[in-house]
């Protein structure tokens, strides 16, 4: 999975004038299946996108044909991650490497480990 960050480097009106395009660009690759969610940042000065089903060099060429990329109206940062602890209702977001046995969360609840038991990392 993939977090794409885009931070705006143009006037926002400008961005504001290239918002429709953009839009529908997002339309596309939710309808294909590689976007899992997108919103814009608070405060307004870029947006995220969160991307799977996509290989990197996939990502980026796809990216590229952002109407914000197209015009240089935003700098984009890709980091790959790979989610294998979720909160319950999230379970679509675990990666297919997470241990099948390790629960929703990928540990047991707090009130299931003795209090003397050795800490473990995250």
């Amino acid at each position: 999975m993939f977090v794409v960050t885009l931070t705006y480097v143009a006037d926002i009106s400008e961005v504001d004038s290239e918002e429709e395009a953009h839009l529908a660009w997002l339309d596309s690759q939710f309808a294909d299946g590689v976007f899992v969610a997108s919103g814009r940042r608070v405060p307004r000065h870029g947006g995220v996108i969160f991307a799977d089903n996509v290989d990197r060099e996939e990502l980026n060429r796809r990216l590229s044909l952002d109407p914000y990329a197209e015009k240089c109206l935003a700098d984009y940062t890709v980091i790959e991650f790979d989610p294998t602890r979720v909160a319950p209702g999230f379970e679509k977001l675990r990666s297919d490497t997470a241990s099948p046995g390790a629960g929703v969360a990928g540990v047991p609840p707090r009130s299931a480990v003795p209090a003397d038991a050795p800490a473990t990392e995250a």
